[in-house]
Parts: C-alpha cells; sequence; structure tokens
C-alpha cells in the first residue's frame, strides 16, 4: 500500500482544526438553534391554543365537540399519541388515542418534551386539565442522523475545506525553488554538467532543473519550476510530431520504475532549428524503495548526428564516383579466381567421393553383403550433406569479402600521389579512406575466421566419412567394434554440428538438454552414425511440415528405468508417424518418404543392436512430431594398473 501524500495529510489536519474550531464555538457560543427547545416550545404553543379552544367548550358544556377535536388531532398529527380531558374532580371527561398507555405523569405537575398537560378554567375556577402524549424528541421520524442541517453543514465545511486546504497547497509547494535547499557545492556540481539535469515528482512537474537544461530549452529557471516537464514542444529525433500515446522516458520510468537509456527526443529551438537529445532517466527512491520521482539527463546529440550525416554523403559519393568501372573489371576478376577455386575444390570433393565408393564397393564384396552398400552410402550421404552446406558457406563467405573496394582504394590514391599527405588529411574523401582500411580489415579477418571454421568442420566431415566405410568393413570380421573411452555429450554436439547449419538456415530452434554423465567406453563412429541418421530424419520430418515454427529437441542422460544405460532422445515437431507404422519403423526398405529408400533406420537399429542397446521410437500419429530413443550400456572406462 502506497504512503498518503504530504500535502493530503496536512489538508487532513487543516480541516480536522477547521472543525475543531466550529464545534468550539457552538460550545461557547451557540449560533446554531438548539432543535429540542423549539420543539419544545411549538407543543407548549399548541397546547396552551387548545386549551383555549376547550375552555370556551367546557364552558358551554359540549363534551362530545372536544372528544371529536381530540380524535381528528391524534389522527391528523403523526406526534400526538394520545390526547385526554381530566376533570378537576378526578374523572376523565374525553380522551383520544390509547392514552393509558402512552401518558405518564411528570414529576411535580410540571410538562415535558413528551408530556405536556394544561389547566382548563371556567371563569376562574379551575374545571379540568388537558394531557397530551407526543412522541419522543430526536432525529424526526424516518430521517437520517447525516440529514441533520447540522450535520450537513459540518460535513460542506470540512469538504470544502479539505479541497480548498488541497489546491492551496499543491499549488504553494509547487512554486517553491527546492534548488535554494541544495547546498553550493552540489547546485555548483550540477551547473557544470554538459548534459541537461532535470527532476520531476510522480505528478510530471519539474522540481530541480540545472543551468545546462535552461539553456537547451530556452527558458529560465523560474518558468520551468511546478510546470510539467512533458508539456515542453517535444518532438521525435526526425522533427516530427510524437504519438498521442506515446510515452515520454520519464513517464515510463514513473509507469514501471524502471530506468531508460539512450531515448533520442527532439525540440526546436525559437529558430525552429532541430536540437537532438539522448535522454536517460533513473527513479528516485525514498529509504524504502517506493518512487518518488525521476532523474532525466539530457544529451545533445545534434552536431555529432550531423558528422554522422555528412560521413553517409561522403561515402555515397565515393560510391557513386566514375571509378566504378574499373572496380567492375576487377571484380569480375576476381570472381572468376574464386569460381576456379571452386571448381577444383567441387572436383576434389568429387575425386574423394568416388575413392569413398570404391571401398564401399570393395568392403561389399568382402563381407558378402548386398545391403553394406546401402547402408553405408546412406551414412556417407547424411554426412556429404553437411559437406555441400560447408561449400556453399565458404563460396559465399568468399563472394562476400569487399576485394573490390582496394583496387577502389589504390586508385584514389593512386589519382593523388602527388599530394598523397595533404589529401589524406586534409581532402574530405581521404580522411575517411584509413578509418575504412580498418574496418575493411576487421571485416576480411572475420570471414577468413568462418571459412576456416567451416574447412576445419569440413574435414571432420570427411574423417567421420573415412570411418564409417572403415567401420562397416571391421563389422564383417569377428568382434567388430572398437571401443575407445568417450563423453556422450560430445558425439550429440558432434552429430548435431553435421546438420547445424541446415537447421539454422530454416530457422528451426534447437534445444539441447545433457545431463552429467560419466565418461564410457563405446564404438565412437558406430554411435556417431546412428545419432547422424536420428537427426537427418528429424530435419526432413520437420521439412515436410511447414508452415509453422519448429524444434529440433535433443536429449541425453542416464537412463532411469535401465541402470547401466544412458539414453539419448531426439524429439522432433515434424510430421509425426501413423500408428500402423510404427511397428514396421525399423523394417529393412520400409520408409514414408517418397524419395526415401528404407535404409537408415535399418541401419541404425542393427547398429544399436550390436552395441548391446536398443533403439526406439515414438509418436502420437500424424501431425505430432516423433521421438526416438537410443539406449546404450554404459562400460565404465578401463585404467591401467
Amino acid at each position: 500500500m502506497s504512503r498518503i501524500s504530504p500535502i493530503v495529510l496536512i489538508s487532513l489536519c487543516l480541516v480536522c482544526v477547521t472543525i475543531g474550531a466550529m464545534l468550539a464555538g457552538q460550545a461557547l457560543v451557540g449560533f446554531t438553534p438548539d432543535q429540542r427547545k423549539e420543539v419544545f416550545e411549538a407543543r407548549k404553543t399548541l397546547c396552551e391554543n387548545l386549551a383555549v379552544q376547550y375552555s370556551l367548550l367546557a364552558a358551554s358544556g359540549q363534551i362530545a365537540t372536544i372528544e371529536t377535536a381530540m380524535r381528528t388531532l391524534v389522527e391528523r398529527n403523526s406526534d400526538i399519541l394520545s390526547a385526554a380531558l381530566q376533570a378537576a374532580d378526578g374523572p376523565q371527561l374525553a380522551a383520544a388515542g390509547d392514552h393509558l398507555r402512552h401518558w405518564v405523569q411528570p414529576t411535580g405537575q410540571r410538562s415535558t418534551p413528551t408530556h405536556i398537560q394544561v389547566p382548563i378554567y371556567k371563569g376562574t375556577t379551575h374545571w379540568g386539565t388537558l394531557q397530551l402524549s407526543f412522541r419522543a424528541l430526536g432525529i424526526g421520524a424516518g430521517k437520517k442522523f447525516y440529514e441533520e442541517v447540522w450535520v450537513q453543514y459540518v460535513l460542506l465545511v470540512a469538504v470544502l475545506g479539505f479541497l480548498g486546504y488541497f489546491t492551496f497547497m499543491k499549488r504553494t509547494l509547487r512554486h517553491l525553488d527546492p534548488s535554494e535547499m541544495i547546498p553550493p557545492r552540489v547546485k555548483s556540481t550540477l551547473d557544470s554538467l554538459t548534459d541537461g539535469v532535470a527532476m520531476v515528482d510522480l505528478s510530471g512537474s519539474i522540481v530541480l532543473a540545472n543551468e545546462t537544461f535552461c539553456r537547451l530549452t530556452e527558458r529560465s529557471l523560474p518558468s520551468l519550476l511546478g510546470q510539467s516537464l512533458s508539456r515542453l514542444p517535444w518532438v521525435d529525433d526526425q522533427g516530427m510530431s510524437l504519438a498521442a500515446d506515446y510515452r515520454l522516458p520519464w513517464q515510463s520510468a514513473t509507469d514501471h520504475a524502471r530506468g531508460q537509456q539512450g531515448v533520442r527526443l527532439g525540440c526546436r529551438t525559437k529558430e525552429q532549428e532541430l536540437q537532438t537529445l539522448s535522454v536517460t532517466t533513473t527513479p528516485i527512491r525514498d529509504q524504502d524503495g517506493r518512487t518518488r520521482g525521476v532523474l532525466a539527463s539530457f544529451h545533445d546529440v545534434t552536431a555529432v548526428d550531423r558528422a554522422n550525416s555528412k560521413l553517409r554523403e561522403a561515402i555515397v559519393k565515393l560510391e557513386q564516383s566514375q571509378t566504378q568501372v574499373l572496380v567492375q573489371n576487377e571484380r569480375l576478376e576476381q570472381t572468376n579466381e574464386v569460381l576456379q577455386l571452386e571448381i577444383e575444390e567441387r572436383k576434389r570433393v568429387q575425386a574423394e567421393r568416388e575413392q569413398l565408393h570404391k571401398q564401399l564397393v570393395e568392403s561389399s564384396r568382402l563381407v558378402g553383403m548386398a545391403d553394406v552398400a546401402s547402408t553405408v552410402l546412406h551414412n556417407v550421404g547424411n554426412v556429404l550433406n553437411s559437406v555441400n552446406v560447408s561449400v556453399d558457406v565458404v563460396t559465399n563467405l568468399l563472394k562476400q569479402t569487399p576485394m573490390n573496394d582496394v583496387a577502389l582504394i589504390a586508385s584514389l590514391l593512386q589519382a593523388h600521389t602527388h599530394d598523397l599527405g595533404r589529401y589524406l588529411s586534409e581532402h574530405q574523401e581521404g580522411k575517411q579512406i584509413p578509418s575504412y582500411l580498418s574496418m575493411l580489415a576487421e571485416a576480411v579477418t572475420q570471414n577468413q575466421g568462418l571459412v576456416q571454421k567451416e574447412l576445419d568442420g569440413l574435414g571432420r566431415n570427411i574423417e567421420h566419412i573415412r570411418q564409417i566405410v572403415n567401420r562397416q568393413i571391421d563389422l564383417a570380421r569377428p568382434g567388430g567394434a572398437i571401443l575407445e573411452p568417450v563423453y556422450f555429450q560430445d558425439l550429440m554436439e558432434q552429430a548435431l554440428a553435421i546438420y547445424r547449419s541446415a537447421l539454422e538456415s530454416h530457422g528451426y530452434e534447437i534445444e539441447r538438454c545433457y545431463d552429467a554423465a560419466p565418461q564410457g567406453m563405446c564404438d565412437r563412429h558406430q554411435v556417431l552414425q546412428i545419432l547422424v541418421n536420428l537427426i537427418s530424419n528429424a530435419k526432413n520430418a520437420i521439412d515436410a511440415a511447414p508452415g509453422k515454427s519448429h524444434r529440433l529437441t535433443l536429449r541425453f542422460g542416464l537412463a532411469e528405468d535401465r541402470p547401466a544405460f544412458v539414453r539419448f532422445q531426439v524429439i522432433d515437431t515434424g510430421v509425426g508417424i501413423a500408428p500402423d507404422d510404427l511397428p514396421r519403423l525399423f523394417t529393412q526398405g520400409f520408409t514414408t518418404r517418397p524419395d526415401g529408400h528404407g535404409i537408415g533406420l535399418h541401419s541404425a537399429a542393427l547398429a544399436a543392436q550390436n552395441l548391446g542397446g536398443t533403439l526406439q521410437g515414438r509418436s502420437e500419429g500424424r501431425g505430432h512430431g516423433a521421438a526416438f530413443v537410443l539406449d546404450l550400456p554404459l562400460h565404465p572406462v578401463e585404467v591401467a594398473a
């Protein structure tokens, strides 16, 4: 719950003082009428008038008329409960209402506000007494407490007094100069800042500003204090009017209790020149952590924007110069060189493919199995997809290298060899050349690093292809599995690296959840072959379900339901698997893809079985994605004695 404003508390205290003064005046002077006394006097007057009338009637002996008049009086006057005419010698001559129940004889024969008796005389002789019972005095019947005039008067004074005191205090405090409370050293420090500084309260009113802010807004400090900072003629950094629902930085800081940096605003001088300001806001909090205001600083970036604009214009002119003809010729030559390198690289890759194919054919003859060649080609094809992606990435990076700009700068330097020093130091275009060469060198270095990274990945993929071929040959021999110490997370990452570029280029999200697991012994390349097949199938399933965002999830950890086993999971959001297809999923030759061969999952299941593990596929049906689970035994690493 937020703390009550001091202005509200002061206003409430002043209202209480005012009401207290009114109550004291009422107690001492009594300037308001006593309603109970007035009612009592009115009742007595009524009874005396009735007594005079009934005296005349009693003198003439018209008792029946008196009784009829009393009944009519009781029926028409709701304040009168009962009435009776009592003879002087005791008997009751006439009555109206339940007089026996309502009448209480006053003490000492004196009347009270609820029981009034008036004597009736016949001549000078006391003939009888008129008795009337009235309702008890209080807040009138059907009349609530707050409907009393005195209560309404006090409430009206309280409401009007609070509004008046609140408005007066708010306007008075707004025009007080808080800078007078700041120590001279602090005020001098604020005024010496090159940035404009303004402090606003929660309502957005300015409570403090330095001389720089006054100079930026071309207003004096007294005219700014108490004014709303949002009412200054702000525009955007292009000089356009702000939208009606646009929240200024200090307003956003007040709403969200969080500062902002580098918000660009504009304001116009008296000469209608646009000033561009970079605004930084910081909430001001009290000792309880509540936001009490906002401190805003205004940095003038007009000169920087103008310099950037001139620099952009110089670059445009440089690009549009007549030397573009020579640059184009040089660019064509460089493109030809890149194409030659690409052709040579493709020839080398093609030669490696042919060599691998020969090795696969020879391996298939050694083991005498017709499906070895198809299995190897399928796994190699998965890796070659990544090889092609890497080649394309390297080609695009080489094409994007801005080497043609070097020739452009060289031609400019050659054209000014006679006055090169003055051209580089004084000419507008020449001064841009050193910084541009630095940027160009940085771009070339960055591209070189990316090319090296892709070539390293290309080498790893080719090495994996060689291992796939060798493993298929070794499988034909007894004890074909080659165990070596591995970190299982590294195997998942290496398999993902083959398809990472293809997945990220399509905008697919990749989620990895790896639990810690000890190092173990396994056949690295057989496990890698299985994981590559699973990730390849997941990518194909996602590609077959376009039109929505997709995610590939890779999980690894110890199998909770199978002790001494590790579990790999590849989960996709692709087209899913029909329930009827799940039992045939790992059968050789079975596939649901039009261009599939039914080799990958079959060979992956055989490899998992050869390693002592299992491979399972799960799906909730078409359109719900699929999950493949690979469980492998965790063989501890053998430590030499």
